[in-house]
């Protein structure tokens, strides 16, 4: 007979995490019964692991990198994972991130693949009878372009509770379901997620931006640990890009000791000449000690623009 567990954590725990995949594999190359052989988590957890293994000393290091290479089965999701982070992660633990995309309304609807190629920066194709639309701003339906992902499944839900007419306002004709997520496809039509329509798309100047594209090529800045980017609004060029950044600590440590923030808004620029458009480089910076999230390590954009459009 065949069976599984889940074993839930109390709370997050960076250590605790670490510790129980090498209590599950020893050094000795031994499997405990109690094994942990599947692991899934957010994108702000693997950001976090990843923080602790640098803090680490060697061995310590090398014996939590081979026990995270033991389990079967490593997956993201809750929100879009950075590419510079799933490369990270797999270069340390082997494991190649398996992204995937659901939603309450309807559980899940696209993965890549359990086996075959796994795409950074993609969360794959729709799953078996599932069907997906990407329905754009004038209502019509494109397969190549960019637009609001709208999905019909057998799993999708019948009605909000006793909201009829948000459940009206949520669908289009046919029984599909607006996500309010805005994506596209690739080559290989596999479906990127650009972001929130209403936090992660920002329009800067005639231009749709996607901020969760900005800061994956933020996050490769040596001097960068987290970032969120939004645009606030402009009375120009309607948004301008904005990122709020939380450096590294080696970063934080040298800017103390040359009393120098750890990065400036002309560094940055600087840098994002050669990997940004000149229209998606930031205009504004912000510098903070953490970024605030909700429980399932989510960014509040639509908070924070208020806050900083107060300040601005």
């Amino acid at each position: 007979m065949l069976f599984g567990q889940v074993e839930f954590m109390p709370k997050f725990s960076v250590r605790g995490v670490w510790q129980r995949w090498r209590e599950s594999y020893p050094k000795d190359g031994s499997k405990a019964d109690d094994a942990i052989t599947l692991f899934t988590g957010v994108p702000t957890m693997y950001t976090r692991l990843l923080q602790g293994y640098e803090a680490m000393d060697p061995d310590l290091q090398a014996a939590s990198a081979s026990a995270a290479n033991h389990l079967r089965l490593m997956m993201c999701g809750s929100s879009a994972l950075p590419y510079p982070i799933m490369k990270q992660w797999e270069e340390i633990t082997g494991h190649r991130l398996l992204e995937r995309y659901g939603m309450t309304e309807f559980v899940m609807a696209l993965s890549n693949p359990l086996h075959g190629i796994r795409k950074g920066g993609t969360v794959g194709k729709p799953l078996p009878r599932v069907e997906v639309k990407i329905i754009t701003e004038d209502g019509s339906e494109t397969t190549t372009g960019v637009g609001e992902l709208c999905v019909r499944s057998p799993s999708l839900f019948k009605e909000y509770w006793k909201q009829p007419e948000i459940t009206k306002a949520s669908f289009i004709d046919g029984g599909f379901f607006k996500t309010g997520d805005t994506v596209t496809v690739d080559e290989d039509s596999y479906y990127i997620i650009l972001g929130r329509t209403n936090a992660d798309i920002m329009k800067v100047g005639g231009y749709k931006l996607s901020a969760l594209e900005i800061e994956a090529v933020i996050l490769e800045h040596e001097a960068v640990s987290e970032c969120c980017v939004l645009g606030l609004p402009d009375k120009d060029y309607g948004e301008v890009v904005c990122t709020i950044i939380v450096p590294q600590e080696e970063a934080k440590k040298k800017a103390e000791q040359e009393l120098k923030p750890a990065l400036s808004l002309e560094e940055l620029r600087s840098w994002s000449t050669e990997r940004l458009a000149p229209y998606k480089i930031p205009t504004r910076l912000f510098l903070w000690d953490s970024l605030p999230r909700n429980a399932m390590g989510k960014v509040n954009k639509k908070e924070l623009k208020k806050l900083l459009a107060g300040e601005s």
